[in-house]
Order: C-alpha cells, then structure tokens, then sequence
C-alpha cells in the first residue's frame, strides 16, 4: 500500500511548486491534475489462483488497464473506479498491473505488483497412447487437413519452475519399448521394434533450490501391425508383344513387403518379390496365377488368385504432348497428322495452344495457337482440309476459327449465333456443318465457301453433353445430353438437311449423357455408357436401327463409364477406352457388331477421362491426355495397335 502514498505526496510536491512559482495551479490552465489510486487484495498467490484488483481516481475521464508481462484480463479501456478479479497467467514471477488515467488537468498513473508462486510439481499426463512395431511412435496433424504430421508424444506436467528435465527411470520392472526414447523436453517418440506392454517410470524436475522431482508409472502398449492385406482386384489386361509392367497393391503388414507367386504365367512375364508382374508377354489367353505376401513379422495374406489375360491388341506409351490437357479435341487431317488443340491444361486453365502428332516420327511439335483458348468445344475437318474449331469454354463463346495446315495457323471466322460449349459439330454430306445444342436447344449450319454460320431448324429439347451422328442417309441423329433443368435425356431427333428441320424418333431405352455415339458399318448407331437417369456412370448399350427407326439393347460393357472414348477400327470392331466411374480408368473393350458384345482388350498405360482418341492411317489409334485419378490434366499418349 506504499505506492498510493508516493503518488499522493508527489502530487503535493507538484502543487507546492507551482503555488510558490506564482504560476497556473494545474497543466490543464485551472484544471485539477487527477489522482489514481490502485490496490491489490494480495501480493503473494499461487500459480492459478486469483486476486482482486481496487481502484479510484479523482479528475480523471478515461483509464486504460496494461500489465507487465501481458495479462489478458487487464487491458484496454477502464472505467474511473472500480474493482475486477484477475488470474495471472504466469506459472511464476512477479506481475505490474498498471493504470493510467488522464483528464482534463494530465495524467497519472497507479501500478499494483503481485508475486506468483509457482504450484507444486505435478506430472499430469495420465495414459501414453498405443505404438505400432515398426512404424513411428504417435503420428498426428499439426495442421488443418493434415497437410503436416509430427510424430512423437509430449508428456504434460504443472506446477513447478521452469527449466524442466524429463527422464525416465530403469526401475524394477520399467523399460522403454526398444526404439522409443524420452527427450529432455518430454517428448516421447522413435519406431517401437517389439511388441509388448511396457510399464515406463517417468521423473520430472524443476530448478527449484532443492530441486523438486515428481515421479509417474505409465503403461505403453506396442503391438504388431495387422498382416498384410492384399487389395489389387484384377491385374489390367494387356496386348501380346507389347510391355506389361503392373504392381500388386496391399495394406497393412510391416515393411518390406515380401510377395511370392504360384500358377502359369503368361509366357514372356516374371513375378518378382516386390510384387511387380513385368516383361513382355508372346502368347494371348487367360492365366490363373495365386499371389501371396508376406510381412517383416512374417504375417502372411493368405492366397489370392487373379487371372492375367492378355489380348490380341494392347496400348504402349508414345510421345508427351508438350501440354497437358483435357476436354481437348485431336482431328486426322488430310496429311495423316493429328491436329490436337485446346483443353484444359495442368493449372485447370483453359489453353489456346495446338500441336501436331507425326504418325511417322511418332513425335508431338507445337504449331500455331488459337486465337481463343477453350475447352469442352468442337474441331471438325473440312473437305477442303482445314479445321472448323467452335465454341466451348467454362464461359462459353459464340467465336469459330479455321486450322489451315499448309501454315499451321488458326484464322478467326463468322461468328456463332449462339454461344455454346460441350455441344456437338457434324460434317454434313454437302460439305457445311451442323452444330447442336450446347445449352441451347437452337442449331445453326457454317458453310465453308462463306465463312459464315446461319440458322436452321431448333431441336425439340436443349442439349449439352449429347451426341450427334451421321447416318448413311445422310440424316443426323441427335441422343440424350443433359435438358435445361440439369436432367438426363433419353430422347432423340433426327436432323434432316434437305428441310433443315429436326424430327422426333424413338426414345432411347434409358437415358445416356456424357456417352459415346459410334456409325457402325452396317449402318447402326452404338450409343455406349454415360450418366444415366440416376446420375450415375452406366455400362448399358443399345443400337439404333435407322430403318426401323427404332433403338434396342445390346451387350453391356464391363465397367460403367462417361467421359470416355469410341473408336471404330478398320475390322468394324469399336474400341472404348478408359472414362470415369467411381474413379477415372484404363481399362479398355472392344464391341463386336457381329455378337452384340464387350470384350476386353489392354489397358491404357495410364487411367484417362475427358480425353481424345483418333483412328490414323496405319490402323493405330492414338490417345491423348485426359484428366488422372486427381482430375489433374495429362500430357502423355498411348498408341493402341
């Protein structure tokens, strides 16, 4: 209660002289200086306990609470006079609480000083949690999402004063599990090498003068990670002759995984014991084969038997695009080089670049850009050898442009009367091009001799995500897509080019969006998968007869997809290839017209979705890019042969 006093008698002082000096009676010219006075309801408490803080003042209109160190509860603003109850948040030390008050006449200031006394020395961590043979002690997220682990455990204690010392003792019947060790700070961490129940004795001490120790015995369970689960479901199909390098997955079990194999093997193939089925296959047909693996604790999987079917016709991996991309389009053009353009690119960007793939050389080389980047649009060649490329894009455009590859450059065209995206584009037999829907149930016609796009007839539905076919004669054949609201369609029309008008035809037997729509050579569309009335990826055909103008069903495909690709191959089989389901795929098929069935064929090199896939002249087909198991943008190619 000194301080009150000293700010009292310094205030007298101050008044002294400024009477004897003749001069003004305060700073504020005639104001009162103020008067603070502040107390504590004692100066000595322990650690976590609290204590009432008094205070008034005279002449004063503001206060403002500070402490040294920083207190949480005393701060800020405060009213002239009263009274709050505050915990320090020190372990131990001494804590100024401090208030300055101002008025019209200065200021002044009060300061109340409180010993903290630390508590008694407690170990307050009760259990430790449980340890794993051979995997780090006690992994858990540092931050958000667990975009950073730390591993280790940090024992908790109270009370005392710091510097603490952490050790453990090697008491009867104590130990530390054999690759766990305690630092100094308390932290308990390392890989744990047996497994076991460890009874650990853990001291503490503080710089107390004597030093004051505490003393705990916590128990430590480490046990064996469960065995080895094998999770490949089916090894991926591959084509005779070409590399086949697959791994076999599992979970759980300790590392190294040992894997070990018993069957018949496809001639030209080798099983080695990290699991890798590699090398390259010289006979087709169906190989059962019984995998096992085991763990470094021995723990086994048990057996597991696949079949590793090799096929007449695989993939193997070709050049690199110079960009990734995905929902691009890739157009043969006269010269038997594929034109590959736009998409979107590894940064999720829409991109205006363009490159060529040289059959011959087997290489990508960039060649012009567009003049607007897109995405989700159409490349249709011309029969004059250029590339009518139109639309597309998250925001969608009206623009069209022309690829002329005697310059390898793109020229801007007529303009859309519509902007559309995810629409269709179709080479009519008089040379113009249809374009369907894209968010719009309109349809327009470009005729290359103008450059220009007009009008025509309008679908009965708007369409996106829907397919549009050239029949034999020479009618269009629009399917399915998304309608306005959002739903699937298993409507169709046919486009008749002598009225330019839009007919109704038979509805399909379910509906089919983000599907594939494939000329047949009997003169039959295969429409193949798509999302479905339920939203879902279907692995459902059906045929459409443009005689009977009538769909049916055929043969399923294995797996369900959308987004994937159809290609008619020179033997008048179809190949599709991968898509995406629950997950993007590499799995491939081919469809014969001649059964009406899916078999499978080799799987791509990497799984694909939203890619392209384009028949070229030596009867190969090639595919580039599409979207990865992340929905990431790729820059590789397969070759199908």
């Amino acid at each position: 209660m000194k301080r009150p006093l000293l700010i009292f008698l310094s205030l007298v002082g101050w008044s002294s002289l400024v009477a004897c000096g003749g001069g003004s009676s305060s700073p504020g010219g005639g104001a009162n200086p103020p008067t603070v006075m502040l107390s504590e309801s004692a100066q000595t408490i322990k650690a976590g306990e609290s204590m009432t803080l008094t205070w008034s003042s005279a002449n004063a209109t503001a206060c403002t609470a500070s402490a040294n160190p920083t207190e949480p509860d005393w701060s800020g603003s405060q009213m002239i006079s009263g009274s709050q109850t505050v915990t320090p948040a020190v372990a131990s030390g001494t804590v100024s609480y401090m208030l300055m008050c101002t008025g019209a006449g200065g200021e002044a200031s009060g300061v109340a000083s409180l010993a903290v006394q630390a508590g008694p020395l407690n170990i307050v961590t009760a259990s430790l949690p449980s340890g794993i043979t051979g995997f780090r002690y006690f992994p858990h997220c540092l931050q958000f999402h667990c975009r950073q682990l730390q591993y280790g455990f940090q024992l908790a204690k109270s009370g005392g004063i710091p510097p603490f010392v952490w050790s453990w003792t090697a008491a009867t019947g104590s130990s530390l599990p054999l690759g766990l060790t305690l630092s100094s700070g308390g932290l308990l961490g390392g890989t744990p090498t047996l497994a076991g129940t460890y009874n650990v004795v853990v001291t503490l001490s503080d710089s107390e003068s004597p030093v004051v120790q505490a003393t705990a015995n916590l128990s430590l369970f480490v046990h064996n990670p469960p065995p080895p689960s094998i999770t490949t479901v089916t090894p991926p199909v591959d084509g005779v002759n070409l590399p086949y390098n697959f791994t076999f997955q599992a979970t759980g079990g300790l590392p190294p995984l040992s894997w070990s194999e018993n069957g018949m093997l496809p001639p030209g193939l080798s099983f080695s014991s990290t699991g890798v089925l590699s090398g390259t296959p010289t006979a087709t047909g169906s190989f059962p084969i019984t995998v096992t693996v085991e763990d470094a604790l021995l723990q086994s999987s048990g057996p597991q038997n696949f079949t590793v079917q090799i096929s007449l016709h695989g993939f193997q991996a070709a050049a690199r695009m110079a960009t990734a991309r995905q929902a691009h389009t890739a157009s043969l053009l006269a010269n038997g080089k594929v034109l590959v353009a736009g998409g979107l690119d590894s940064t999720g960007s829409e991109s205006a670049t363009a490159e060529l793939f040289d059959p011959a050389a087997g290489t990508f080389a960039s060649t012009g850009s567009m003049q607007t980047p897109r995405q989700a649009h159409t490349a249709t060649l011309l029969n004059n050898g250029k590339v009518l490329v139109t639309g597309g894009g998250i925001a969608p455009t009206a623009t069209a442009e022309l690829f002329d590859p005697t310059t390898g450059t793109f020229t801007t065209t007529g303009v859309m009367h519509t902007a559309r995206s995810s629409h269709t584009a179709t080479l009519l037999n008089d040379g113009k091009v249809l374009i369907t829907g894209g968010g719009t149930n309109t349809a327009e016609l470009f005729d290359p001799s103008s450059g220009t796009f007009t009008l025509t007839g309008n679908m009965s539905t708007s369409r996106t995500f829907h397919s549009a076919t050239l029949l034999a004669s020479g009618k269009v054949l629009v399917a399915g897509g998304f309608g306005s609201d959002g739903s699937g369609l298993a409507t169709a029309e046919l486009f008749d080019e002598t009225s330019g008008t839009f007919a109704a035809t038979a509805n399909m037997l379910t509906a089919h969006s983000a599907h594939t729509a494939t000329l047949l050579n009997g003169g039959k569309a295969l429409i193949a998968g798509g999302l479905d009335l339920t939203g879902n990826p279907g692995a459902t055909a059906e045929l459409f007869d443009p005689i009977a103008g009538t769909f049916s069903a055929t043969g399923s495909m294995a797996d369900p997809r959308q987004l994937h690709t159809a290609t008619l191959l020179n033997d008048g089989t179809v190949l599709i290839a991968g898509g995406l389901n629950s997950n993007t795929i590499s799995a491939a098929e081919l469809f014969d017209p001649t059964t009406g069935t899916f078999t499978s064929t080799g799987a791509m090199t990497a799984v694909r979705a939203a890619h392209a896939a384009t028949l070229l002249g030596n009867a190969t087909v090639l595919v580039t890019g599409g979207r990865n198991e992340n929905g990431t943008s790729q820059s590789t190619s397969d070759l199908y042969q």
